[in-house]
């Protein structure tokens, strides 16, 4: 069906015209994410995105309904693979080509069930939702991180992470990832007075002296805690204050840190 609809019926149009057949990978997906000034780069913790739009890592793809950080799926092995394997020949090779990468730079990983990491996918920034649990963590100025990058200094600067968890969840539009209403008045925003709640405004807009939805994805609730179940705790605590008709989101972020066998694989 796949190939009829691609190769006869031209559903991509000119994207289509070759299949390229690869080895089928399952497993849980990461995201590994550094900054690096083209010689030298800073990890930061690996973090865990949620793309399905249901619970269960169920229903349609979507730009991330929520994650959360440090993602125990990338052991202290795994992080050293990634980084021998992947991090370290890109940036050599890129360097070595006279194209050295400054900037942040985000491995979209598979690990295997028997703990290999594969690389999905390169992207030149960082993640969404990943950055909303990871900034959180980051415990120096991200302005001194970036100008060392700039200036090539990456090599003597030491950052620090909190040495705790981070959880965020999207909320989203009903009907988001396909068609969904825009407009519907935001409630409940300032009822968020934690210090450790973080409410980010994604597709939002200003209506006189109050907040409506503008996008498919609206807001998200980031929370930070010594344990990653009271991140969760007090991520959906702070979730369930803010409403609006039709909001959906995920209620199972996290879940996979706990449970990781229950998660069902990740093509």
């Amino acid at each position: 069906d796949a190939i009829n609809e691609i190769m006869v019926q031209h559903r991509h149009g000119s994207a289509g015209p070759t299949i390229v057949i690869e080895e089928f990978l399952t497993g849980q997906e990461a995201s590994f994410i550094v900054i690096t000034d083209g010689q030298h780069f800073i990890d930061f913790p690996a973090s865990q995105d949620h793309k399905k739009i249901f619970d269960g890592d169920s229903g349609p793809n979507t730009g991330g309904m929520g994650a959360y950080a440090p993602a125990p799926v990338v052991t202290s092995e795994i992080r050293k693979k990634t980084i021998d394997r992947i991090i370290l020949p890109t940036l050599k090779g890129m360097a070595s080509e006279g194209r050295p990468y400054l900037g942040f730079l985000y491995a979209g990983l598979m690990i295997s069930p028997a703990g290999e990491p594969f690389l999905l996918e390169y992207n030149c920034r960082l993640g969404d939702p990943e950055t909303e649990v990871l900034l959180p963590l980051l415990d120096c100025d991200l302005v001194d991180l970036v100008e060392a990058a700039l200036d090539g200094r990456l090599e003597d600067f030491k950052p620090r992470f909190k040495q705790k968890s981070a959880v965020c969840v999207v909320l989203a539009s009903l009907g988001y990832p396909g068609e969904y209403r825009k407009g519907d008045r935001i409630f409940g925003l300032e009822k968020i007075n934690d210090p450790s709640v973080f409410v980010y405004h994604a597709g939002t807009k200003k209506d006189g002296d109050h907040f409506v939805t503008n996008g498919g994805r609206v807001l998200v609730v980031s929370a930070v805690a010594d344990s990653l179940q009271l991140a969760i705790d007090k991520a959906y605590e702070n979730v369930k204050k803010i409403s609006w008709e039709g909001v959906q989101w995920r209620k199972d972020v996290g879940g996979k840190a706990s449970s990781p066998s229950s998660s069902p694989p990740i093509p």
